[in-house]
């Protein structure tokens, strides 16, 4: 028989849904706007869980199966996005299937994030109840050297010890302690884990009503309740506000058997006995309560709340705090891993999360590339907007993967725009040849999108990419406010400018000398010009880097190169030769076309001060 397993959504790091998961169930975005965010439907016999609203996701995303022996299988039902597997290697293309043997971290999205654990797993801090981390010591423990003393202040265990001499007690000791743990550890496997402190606190302390509220904008939110049945309709309604400053004020347990209120307690009338206990956060400040009564109206004599069992509240009380701890910790964690998922591979964002120093800023040799898609503007006002969003998503997607295979950065996506980096936050002595393949990756992926795509369009898809290697200044070039972690410098100014020098040199990917200088002998390229560009004064040159196996190579390359070398020094006569004869034989060579017309227009301009330096016209 399958094991069930569990699924935990995060949204933006924050934890916004659990759901056990005991046969097979698709995950997916909104498919309508009637349909709710983290809603299950059965859906054609299936149960389907609506896991994001985010558009990049397919609305038929995963498939989760759990499987014999405590696996779980995942298939990813998309025909075109892919599922980033965040705590291990590379991502789940579409169609692809992968067994689970133990808890995962999915990335669906740039924003949500999915862990998918068996159920039961426990996942919560390594810590004692004693976690004196956490809690300050109250005013009169300054002196107390007991680890009782320390955690529980001056209502701590000894009184325990009497108690402990008797059998019954002792048991009653032992089930509230293992009711303690429990609420720890359920902090990490399950988002009832209020209710469980509650109803632990009903049952086991043999009180009528339990409460965990919480203290937010000036006001007390009740959070979760659990009543005796034993009481039912008879249980009171609302819990002391009197005791609630008191615990507030003081940061300790109060307890007390009011016989006859006074007018001063009159809020605690009809309530024979109450016990509240402070939750605490990091900075010793009170943002709860764990709160519960025994009711004595209607119900007879009622035995009053002592010591030992004012302890248990407080010991509850503390878990929780522990379990909302550990729950932060774990959301922070994970909000920066998914954080770091959006700009590193897997590895390196594990490495990062151990790791913060690595994103100091600092000079670093890197290789930048930009890629653009061409006629992005036409094309979204053919398409319409939610079309746009499907259609630009699915290539962002693709260009995306191909910077992750090569372990690269995505360090921003501008309008449609992709702009990637090697070379840190790792060093990668290869930098360049892992752009490089990047690069030509993604002009593989034209033909796959164009076939997917070109119907709606109405006219193929095209890239423009450039690349430029240099020194950097490489760190959070964002703000406290929005992590962005990037270069800066005259190196991606380069780098951007030769992707825009694509339109004017009639060519899909342009690398600079930098590049070009560090690559094998593996890679086909050809010097096509010195440039000039906008904003940068000093002229470099432009290589075009082309797939392997592209036609009429070496050829294109000897020719294109001895005709430039004529061009250079002012041998314009030998240069069209070349050119006129390669084109005749050649037509689709268009940056032979261009340096064809750039010679011919020297030779009728004939200009003593013949500059060989191409000045682009624009950016």
């Amino acid at each position: 028989m399958s094991r069930p397993w569990e699924i935990r959504i995060y949204e933006d790091g924050k934890l916004a849904h659990t759901a056990e998961i005991s046969g097979p169930m698709e995950l997916g975005r909104q498919a309508a706007s009637d349909e709710l965010l983290y809603a299950t439907t059965f859906v054609s016999g299936l149960r389907r869980l609506v896991v994001t609203a985010e558009k990049s996701v397919s609305r038929q995303q995963a498939l989760v199966e759990p499987l014999e022996g405590g696996r779980c299988q995942i298939t990813n039902l998309s025909n075109n996005r892919s599922i980033n597997l965040l705590d291990t290697s590379g991502t789940l293309g579409p169609g692809a299937k992968r067994i689970l043997e133990a808890e995962t971290l999915l990335g669906f999205g740039r924003t949500t994030a999915i862990r998918l654990q068996p159920l039961g797993t426990a996942r919560f801090l390594e810590c004692s109840l004693v976690d004196e981390s956490l809690y300050k010591s109250l005013p009169e423990d300054a002196e107390a050297d007991g680890p009782g003393h320390s955690f529980f202040g001056t209502t701590a265990f000894p009184s325990l010890s009497a108690a402990a001499n008797l059998d019954s007690e002792m048991r009653d000791v032992d089930r509230w302690v293992k009711a303690a743990m429990d609420v720890l550890e359920s902090a990490a496997n399950s988002a009832d884990f209020y209710e469980k402190a509650a109803r632990a606190l009903v049952e086991l302390a043999k009180l009528h009503s339990a409460w965990v509220l919480f203290y937010e904008n000036g006001q007390w939110r009740q959070q979760a309740r659990y009543t005796s049945p034993r009481v039912g309709s008879s249980a009171t309604k609302d819990f002391s506000q009197t005791v609630l400053k008191l615990v507030r004020e003081k940061k300790r347990t109060f307890w007390q058997l009011p016989h006859a209120p006074s007018e001063k307690m009159e809020s605690l009338t009809g309530v024979d006995a109450f016990v509240a206990a402070p939750i605490l956060n990091r900075q010793w400040e009170v943002i709860g309560a764990l709160c519960g009564n025994r009711q004595g109206v209607g119900l007879g004599i009622v035995d009053s709340i002592d010591e030992v069992e004012a302890n248990f509240v407080q010991l509850l009380a503390r878990c929780i705090a522990a379990g909302l701890a550990r729950l932060e910790q774990e959301e922070a964690a994970l909000k920066a891993q998914v954080q770091f998922a959006n700009f590193f591979s897997p590895e390196l964002s594990r490495q990062l999360a151990v790791q913060p120093d690595l994103l100091n800023v600092r000079d670093s040799e890197v290789t930048l590339l930009f890629c653009d898609i061409r006629g992005f503007s036409r094309i979204s006002e053919r398409l319409g907007a939610a079309r746009t969003v499907d259609w630009i998503s699915d290539v962002m997607d693709a260009i995306s993967n191909c910077v992750r295979a090569e372990a690269g950065v995505l360090v921003d996506y501008v309008g449609d725009e992709t702009f990637a980096m090697w070379g840190a936050p790792e060093e990668q002595p290869d930098h360049a040849e892992r752009a490089c393949r990047a690069a030509l990756a993604m002009l593989e992926q034209l033909p796959i999108l164009n076939e997917r795509w070109q119907a709606e369009l109405k006219e193929p898809l095209d890239l423009g990419i450039g690349i430029n290697t240099g020194i950097a200044r490489v760190g959070n070039v964002g703000s406290k406010h929005k992590f962005k972690y990037g270069p800066l410098g005259n190196t991606v100014n380069m780098a951007s400018r030769v992707q825009g020098a694509t339109k004017h040199a009639k060519c899909k990917l342009l690398i600079t000398g930098a590049t070009q200088a560090k690559l094998g002998s593996d890679f086909l390229s050809r010097r096509l010009c010195q440039v000039r560009v906008f904003n940068i004064a000093q002229p470099f040159d432009l290589y075009q880097l082309v797939p392997s196996g592209s036609p009429d190579w070496p050829e294109a390359k000897t020719m294109y190169e001895a005709a430039l070398v004529e061009f250079e020094n002012r041998r314009f006569s030998q240069a069209a030769r070349l050119l006129g004869n390669w084109r005749m034989q050649h037509g689709a060579d268009a940056p032979a076309l261009l340096l064809l017309h750039r010679t011919v227009q020297a030779m009728v301009e004939e200009k003593p001060d013949f500059d060989p330096v191409w000045t682009l016209p624009g950016k």
